[in-house]
């Protein structure tokens, strides 16, 4: 049975217009297969054999557009879907909000918001396909919790967390978390060294930032930086510094830059085995994390999703949406 989601206009439209992820397969093709082709993604299945040299005789352009099209380049067919819906998200961003430039904190609720309705959009797909592939219910929850609502804007900042439940039958279980900073770009990206070095001491090797691009011509696909790499490019003549640029070619194009959040998600962030990541086996291990590291750096959003679901799970949890919990509204006096 073959399964389908309509986002071929999104899709479409972004590659004939060279926005989203053709800027990075253009200029990155061969960083791409450097970073990921050893992964179990490649050797473990019959992609390595299949595509590594027709990959090498192709450019970026090309083996995107076979990513976006054959389910096979991908380690399990759930994952093909949500990439799907993970570049669906980046392009109804980069289309609909980069132009409008509003600060970091609002374009970070825009995207997290935008892949939670991608992901809704995928639901019943991805429930069917998985059926197919195991004979029983395999559910895809995922939970956008706000923080800075409920007047507590004041306590956090433009930061994102990040748990990824990795839940399926032939999977061991697993829970990945990242931490992210947003920061708008166009030439050059201007860092606070105070607050990445706060973010790294938070985050351990879970640090990040998430930029985006807001040059008018590119229009990237929101770009994930790992927060040591930047201190690495960044580590010169910073004493006694506050902030310092980082150009956008170390962002864009150098071998440590940034790669797309579509990418980021499917090939690290559901990567059982990803060693980069902070990694837990209990999501309240995970919600512990990122609660109580550190008063000072307060996350103002945090996106779970759960790849295989919360019910059928060792997860002393019922719903995913109780994760994070809420005070009741109340009148005022």
């Amino acid at each position: 049975m073959k399964f389908t989601i309509d986002f071929e206009k999104e899709i479409n439209s972004m590659l004939k217009s060279n926005i989203g992820l053709c800027p990075y397969f253009r200029k990155n093709n061969h960083r791409f297969l450097e970073r990921y082709w050893d992964m179990d993604y490649f050797y473990n299945r019959h992609f390595h054999s299949k595509y590594f040299h027709r990959f090498l005789s192709k450019n970026g352009i090309s083996y995107l557009r076979n990513l976006l099209k054959d389910e096979s380049s991908f380690e399990n067919p759930l994952f093909y879907l949500l990439f799907k819906a993970f570049v669906y998200a980046e392009i109804k961003f980069i289309v609909n909000y980069i132009p409008q430039n509003s600060h970091e904190e609002r374009l970070t609720g825009h995207l997290i918001s935008e892949i939670a309705n991608s992901l809704n959009i995928i639901n019943e797909t991805f429930e069917q396909k998985a059926f197919e592939l195991y004979q029983s219910k395999v559910e895809l929850d995922f939970h956008y919790a706000d923080l800075s609502s409920n007047n507590r804007e004041k306590y956090t900042g433009a930061d994102l967390g990040l748990i990824f439940h990795v839940n399926l039958p032939d999977y061991q279980e697993k829970v990945n978390v990242a931490i992210i900073q947003s920061k708008k770009f166009d030439k050059r990206a201007s860092i606070d060294l105070r607050q990445i070095e706060t973010l790294k001491k938070f985050a351990e090797e879970s640090g990040y930032y998430c930029f985006y691009d807001m040059n008018r011509n590119d229009r990237t696909s929101p770009l994930i930086q790992k927060a040591n790499s930047i201190t690495s490019i960044l580590n010169n003549d910073i004493e006694n510094m506050k902030t310092k640029s980082l150009m956008r070619n170390d962002i864009t194009e150098r071998y440590n830059g940034g790669i797309p959040l579509s990418i980021f998600f499917i090939f690290d962030m559901l990567n059982p085995e990803n060693e980069s990541v902070k990694s837990f086996s209990n999501i309240w291990e995970a919600k512990s994390f990122i609660d109580n590291r550190n008063r000072d750096f307060r996350l103002s959003r945090v996106l779970t999703v759960s790849v295989g679901g919360i019910s059928k799970s060792n997860q002393d949890l019922r719903n995913i949406s109780d994760l994070f919990s809420f005070e009741n509204y109340r009148d005022e006096e």
